[in-house]
């Protein structure tokens, strides 16, 4: 019946060119006449009919055989993109590599192994991990992680930046998917698996190529994301990319190649092939990406690699220490001072601080060394400034009245690393810079208004101590009005219950804006801000020796930093324990004459 089918279909074509080519036959011995030297003048015939056309068909083939190469050469370049290949055993990096992750890694070999045994899994009705999402914080170890896979899992793995699938030619990034996913499927019946590394997915599956869609009339619905087009420099670009690869990742698996024609003309039904492909992606914007890429059958498991724990900081630190000539190291001191930082910032210091001690002739590292590079990668390098004396002073007085009041307030959970009035990189002529002392991760009222009081102790000081304030206050009090603001109208703290963080799509700045646009919440806002200034004046006026005491020395050092910091803390304890004691008894404090501080130690 096929085979039948199948005559229908060709008769009618092949009488159709028996037909053009007897038409014009007819016409040419009708019209011309045919000869050559030997044989002289005379009618064409059949053979001269055949001669022409295939002189004729000769060059319109040639020509058509140059553009076509051309064409072909073309589409060639611009699919190919940038892509990768690692075969088996070429890469070293290993999971033992991966420091500080280890319920990570954990999760990532379980993929790894179901993808080497899919078969056997396939047999008992299941299917195999399909995608593998990695997204967290930048440095966190997520190509680290990739890098591992692809020495270990035993296949070829491809790595192709998604920045190489933006194009400015309409379809190019189509093209090089097409055939990133067609070698993939090469390689997975030759080493019978493949994997796909596509770095930064964000750059073709975010979602900034679709638009949301409200209705104007009716009842609040939840938005519909309408797909739109997204095009690149010149009508180019790569809209069609993240179709593209929500097609290769989980769409109709075709068969293909000549067999497939073979096994139909005989009424057998085509082999459908089985590829073991997985794909991984690694993005800091995971919520930015498409809900069709993340959907079960495509991106399956979404790993989150987070920031180390203190264990994890003694892994990573450990790891990279053994790499490098070092005297001994406290592990926990190092971990305890680096919380909140990434296994690539870790690195980063310890490689900085090597640095440092090469410069002072030095093969080893030391802890002070660590700990120059850890304030250079803090706070930044030291700027040539040079003060007036009333700008040192009142810089002096400034950063004098935050450190005072973050020794009153919240000593209890962050220590003071280093008060200076030196610029630095970022801009400020000087700070306050302190570090948790363990690991928080929710905060309390009282937390939110300690920092507010933090935040504006630079501005009252200036007030006490100059009856005026400077624009050195500006990032002060944004970041106070900014925590003031989510105290009152996104994390419930305030008279309010509602939140403007509900207001779908609108970032921070644009929820600030609407805060404050409300008279209500900027009044509570502002009586906030003022009970917060009202109970940090209190705290300066009673401890203004302390406050007096740090001016006078960033004055003359300029900068209180490890040991003289500490020692200077502790003398100011001592000192606030005992005139908390002396105006309970007599109802007044009694200031004892303080000593003076350490010398300071000397820079390198």
């Amino acid at each position: 019946m096929v085979f039948r089918n199948k005559l229908k279909y060709w008769i009618p074509k092949i009488a159709v060119v028996v037909f053009i080519y007897t038409s014009i036959s007819w016409a040419i011995q009708l019209l011309g006449t045919c000869g050559d030297p030997l044989t002289g003048v005379r009618d064409c015939g059949p053979l001269d009919v055949l001669s022409r056309l295939t002189t004729g068909a000769m060059f319109f083939f040639q020509l058509l055989f140059f553009i076509v190469i051309q064409l072909a050469g073309m589409m060639w370049f611009l699919g190919r993109g940038r892509k990768y290949v690692i075969y088996p055993k070429e890469y070293e990096t290993t999971f033992e590599d991966v420091r500080g992750q280890k319920p990570v890694v954990e999760s990532v070999q379980e993929v790894v192994k179901l993808f080497r045994g899919f078969r056997e899994f396939k047999k008992i009705g299941g299917y195999p991990p399909h995608g593998l999402l990695f997204e967290g914080p930048p440095g966190t170890g997520k190509t680290l992680m990739a890098k591992a896979v692809a020495g270990q899992v035993g296949v070829p793995f491809i790595y192709a930046p998604a920045s190489g699938f933006t194009n400015a030619i309409m379809g190019a990034g189509i093209m090089q998917i097409a055939m990133l996913f067609r070698k993939a499927k090469k390689f997975s019946r030759l080493y019978d698996g493949c994997v796909i590394f596509i770095d930064e997915i964000d750059a073709i599956g975010s979602r900034g190529n679709m638009a949301p869609a409200r209705r104007s009339t009716g009842a609040e619905r939840e938005p519909t994301i309408s797909r739109m087009m997204m095009m690149g420099m010149g009508g180019g670009g790569g809209g069609g990319a993240i179709n593209e690869l929500l097609i290769q990742m989980d769409g109709m698996i075709m068969p293909r190649g000549l067999k497939r024609h073979i096994r139909r003309m005989f009424g057998l039904k085509p082999k459908i092939p089985q590829y073991n492909i997985l794909v991984i992606g690694a993005t800091n914007r995971s919520t930015d990406l498409d809900p069709a890429l993340l959907r079960p059958g495509r991106f399956d498991r979404k790993i989150h690699i987070g920031l180390p724990d203190k264990d994890g900081r003694k892994d990573v630190i450990k790891y990279y220490l053994d790499k490098v000539k070092h005297e001994e190291i406290d592990l926990d001191k190092f971990a305890q001072a680096s919380i909140h930082y990434s296994p690539a910032r870790i690195k980063n210091i310890i490689n900085e601080g090597l640095i440092i001690a090469l410069q002072d002739g030095r093969d080893s590292l030391t802890w002070k060394d660590i700990w120059a590079a850890k304030m250079i990668d803090d706070i930044g390098l030291k700027q040539s400034v040079t003060y007036t004396p009333r700008e040192k002073l009142m810089t002096a007085v400034h950063e004098a009245g935050h450190a005072v009041v973050s020794h009153e307030l919240l000593s209890a959970d962050q220590q003071i690393q280093i008060i200076t009035i030196v610029k630095r990189d970022s801009g400020a002529l000087g700070m306050v810079y302190s570090v948790d002392l363990e690991e928080r991760f929710t905060q309390t009222k009282d937390d939110v208004t300690n920092t507010i009081k933090l935040f504006l102790a630079g501005m009252v000081a200036e007030e006490i101590w100059f009856d005026t304030s400077t624009d050195g206050t500006t990032s002060d009090l944004y970041q106070a009005t900014l925590l003031a603001l989510n105290y009152v109208g996104r994390w419930g703290m305030g008279k309010r219950l509602f939140s403007y963080a509900v207001i779908h799509g609108s970032p921070a700045v644009e929820r600030s804006a609407e805060m404050l646009s409300d008279p209500d919440v900027r009044k509570e806002v502002n009586d906030l801000l003022k009970a917060c200034k009202t109970e940090v004046r209190e705290i300066l006026e009673r401890r203004r020796d302390a406050v007096e005491r740090i001016r006078d020395e960033l004055i003359e050092r300029e900068e209180l930093v490890g040991d003289q910091l500490e020692e200077l803390m502790k003398e100011l304890s001592t000192v606030a324990a005992r005139n908390a004691d002396l105006t309970a008894q007599n109802g007044k404090p009694q200031l004892p004459p303080v000593q003076s501080s350490a010398e300071s130690p000397e820079e390198d």
